[in-house]
């Protein structure tokens, strides 16, 4: 079963995501990201592993949570990788990004976790529209963005997630909290 690793965006920022991938699948006729797998930035994309090493992973997120506070970044504005996916940006704090390299230096340690180009935990976004799912028109997906309330929400990177595909989604198969600092409530 393929699965991703993830930090699930909650709140006001994931009803914002929500409600804009909806807006555009209907308005665009894009797939329907707001249908299939939760609001999220993802760490680690597509692998599969065995029990045994599903095991080790899980075993290895909760000590990832167990051992490093929330941090923060933040959800704003629009960004894109070429004309091929549009998604809004992901602005880590300077805790946020070391962090997310001790998450991805954890990972790589984990024996048959295979990575790839990105896989790197940089280039940190929430996609709203990706080609490769449903083709679009860049242009006139771009040029109704602009048109439309820009995220700018200040978001806490309190969660690792797991998610797991299914036949026609991504469902969250576990999720670890990562330790309260003292600001934090």
């Amino acid at each position: 079963m393929k699965r991703i690793i993830a930090h699930l965006i909650r709140g006001e920022a994931g009803k914002y995501h929500e409600k804009l991938t909806a807006d555009l699948s209907e308005r665009f006729g894009v797939f329907p990201l707001h249908d299939r797998i939760a609001p999220h930035l993802t760490f680690k994309q597509w692998f599969e592993l065995d029990e045994q090493g599903m095991n080790v992973l899980y075993q290895s997120l909760e000590h990832f949570a167990n051992s490093h506070t929330q941090s923060e970044y933040s959800l704003t504005g629009f960004g894109n990788f070429g004309k091929d996916v549009i998604y809004v940006d992901a602005i880590p704090s300077a805790e946020m990004s070391q962090s997310v390299l001790d998450l991805m230096h954890s990972l790589r340690e984990i024996e048959g976790l295979t990575f790839d180009e990105f896989d790197t935990g940089s280039d940190l976004h929430a996609t709203v529209v990706m080609g490769a799912l449903k083709p679009f028109d860049f242009e006139q997906i771009w040029n109704y963005l602009k048109t439309v309330p820009q995220s700018d929400f200040k978001m806490q990177f309190d969660n690792i997630a797991v998610l797991k595909r299914t036949v026609d989604r991504w469902i969250v198969d576990r999720v670890w909290e990562l330790q309260p600092t003292e600001n934090t409530v």
